[in-house]
Parts: C-alpha cells; structure tokens; sequence
C-alpha cells in the first residue's frame, strides 16, 4: 500500500523510520505532506516534500492513504479537517499514546497496526464548550460580551434539557478537551453541583471549568464544594476591580476548602464593536477574532460562538434583524440534525456566514452598568 505521511516533524520522522527498520513492510510511503514553506521542495529520507495544495493536485492518486503524524491530538484533528475541506477522506490516526509508549507502527505481517485507525472509525474531540448555567449576574459589567447586564430575573436552564444535550453531543465526539460552566454567574445557580456532576458523567475526561467573578465563592454551599472537588473542576476567577478588592477572602475560602483555582489577570478594559461588519470583511473578523473557538452551547443547539443565539435574542435590542434561517445556518441542532463530529469540526474550524455581525473594537474602561442600557454600549459610531 502507498501512502503519504502528513507531518514532517519528530512524528512524521518516527513513523518513518519504523516502516525502514521494520522486518517486514507492506507499507510504501511516497512522500510528505507539510505547509511549512522553510521545507518545501526539499526531502527527508529520499521522500519529496510538498504542500496541501500540491498534494491534491498532483499527488492524491498515486496514494492510497494519508497518515496524519503529529503528537498532538487537537493539531492531529486540524491537519485532517484541512483534507476533509479538500473532499480527502482516505485519512489514518495514530494513537494518542504512541509517543509516549515507542509503539510499532506496522504489525508482525507488515500491515499497519489496527490501533492505527481510518477517520470513519474515529469520533473527534472538541476542544472546547461553554455554556451558560445562568445568564443573571451579580455584577452587571457595562458592556458585557454575554449580555447578562441585560436580564433581570434568575431563571435557570433546565438539568434534563442539559442532560439530554450532553448525550446527543456524546454520540458526535468522544471528549471535549474543555467544558467551562458560566455566565453570567455561575454561582448565581444554586444546583450548579447537578450541572457539574452531568459534564463529568457524560464527558469524565473533559476538563471542567467554572467562570466567576469569585464575589458569591465564600458563600457557596458544601454541596457546591463537594460536586467542584469530586469533579476536580477547576474556578477560572476574572479578576474584576470588585474581585481584586476581595481576593484575599476569597484565596483563604478556596485553600480552607481546597479547591483549585485560576486566576486572571486583572480586567480593566472592555470592548465595543465599531458598528457592524460585512459579508466582505468576515473571512478577515474571524481570524482576528479571540472569540472563534468559543464554541456556545445552549439548548439543544451547539453554535459556532455566544455571538450567534446571543445576538438573536437581544436582536430587538440591538435594532438587528437577524433570520430564523442564519441562525439555523451558523448552529447544529444536537437532537434533530444530522451532522456526525466530523462534519462538524471542518465547519467549526472555518469562517462562518455570522462573522459579518462582527466588526473591529474599540476599548474602553471597564465600569459597572449604572445609568440606563443602551445599544450604543455594543454598538459604538
């Protein structure tokens, strides 16, 4: 069989030299796939080294599979995603441990291990989630980029809704590298230990985080305590002017009850957009944008960011007019859709018809949400 190996790394270099050094090979590799320009027209081992676009080109028929080697799993699944948008599914993963381990890559018969599995047998991970566990907040922050300045009333998102998404997304990937519990204040939710509990059993090796500004921390109740230590979750503090006069209560609650945090550095500034982009500006908005792996979920509906359903609903307030059908078009109905992980990420990973709402910021102190709410606090001329 000849394949290409995508990688020219320690990876690409491992993989390499155990088909040279095995007994047996059945295993021919052609070339190596990598965009580092440094490297092309060059070659390591006798073998050519070219880019994506070279490869699909000129080379993609006289192979019969690409074997992703890099080591990490996340850039493993971006450098896939790179073939699927080029209609390239003929895609191999080595396994995480390899590394680690010295595994063999061929077998005793000179095939491939089957633990060196096709992306058809593979269930992606998402690297990351967040989601909403109240949308009130205790500090009301003048322009606030999840809108929760905005609500009034303390209602709750529903546990069995949640439960019920968790499954469904489950069933598309394997992990998610990170899952953040916020807000608004997440801390505002007096069953936050339940959603806590649900991310872990669904997803036990995802790293779970809670969002606070750490004001309501000590006062948070054992059953809260024992749900973040048995998680192992750990609280992200922003560190607001009001969290950084309170830090040190808030350091000595968190040591009395060990739990692990992480802090911020402190929060002085927060961002408007300077009115809205266009469809022209979107593919440039969204590589510039910090917000563009802020995967949101809410509902039943995973959305590309918070942006996406948050914008919707405050649509009136903002003066926006945005569509059931855009909304529909930059989110995946976990329940009803049909997409599997792999359709997904390649379209997470991609700049996204929602991008045109987005525009350059401009900064401003940050204040706490005094006089009347206006658009113009997102929105700036």
């Amino acid at each position: 069989m000849k394949i290409a190996i995508y990688g020219a790394g320690n990876c690409g270099e491992y993989v390499i030299q155990e088909m040279k050094s095995a007994p047996i090979s059945k295993i021919e590799v052609e070339l190596i796939i990598d965009n580092n320009p440094y490297l092309l027209g060059r070659t390591k081992h006798d073998l050519p080294i070219v880019n994506l676009e070279e490869f699909i080109n000129i080379y993609q028929k006289t192979v019969e599979c690409v074997l992703v080697a890099v080591w990490d799993l996340l850039r493993a699944q971006e450098m896939a995603v790179s073939l699927l948008n080029k209609n390239y599914n003929n895609i191999y993963f080595l396994p995480e441990n390899m590394c680690e381990g010295a595994l063999p890559v061929l077998a005793q018969d000179g095939k491939l291990m089957p633990y060196v599995k096709h992306i058809s047998l593979c269930k992606p991970v998402l690297p990351y989630v967040e989601y909403h566990v109240s949308d009130f907040c205790n500090l009301k922050c003048k322009r606030c980029g999840h809108f929760s300045n905005l609500v009034t009333e303390k209602v709750f998102p529903d546990i069995r809704e949640f439960s019920d998404t968790l499954y469904e997304l489950s069933k598309r990937f394997r992990n998610i590298k990170m899952f953040r519990l916020m807000g608004g204040e997440p801390f505002m939710n007096p069953d936050l230990g339940l959603f806590i509990y649900e991310v872990k059993k669904v997803f036990p090796y995802t790293d779970i985080r809670v969002v606070s500004n750490g004001l309501l921390l000590p006062q948070i109740s054992e059953q809260t305590v024992e749900a973040i230590t048995e998680c192992r979750a750990i609280i992200d503090i922003s560190q607001y002017p009001p969290t950084r006069r309170m830090i040190e209560k808030i350091i000595t609650f968190v040591q009395e009850k060990n739990l692990k945090i992480e802090i911020g550095e402190e929060i002085t500034k927060f961002f408007a957009q300077k009115g809205l982009g266009t469809a022209e500006d979107s593919e440039r908005i969204w590589t510039n944008c910090a917000s563009k792996k802020c995967h949101f979920l809410r509902g039943k509906c995973l959305y590309f960011c918070p942006a996406v359903i948050l914008f919707y609903e405050n649509q009136e307030f903002l003066e926006l007019n945005i569509t059931k059908e855009e909304l529909h078009k930059n989110s995946f109905d976990l329940v009803d859709g049909e997409e599997n992980g792999w359709e997904i990420l390649t379209r997470l990973l991609c700049p996204f018809e929602f991008c045109k709402y987005c525009s350059d910021k401009e900064w401003f102190d940050w204040s706490i949400s005094k006089d009347q709410v206006r658009k113009e606090d997102w929105f700036v001329e």
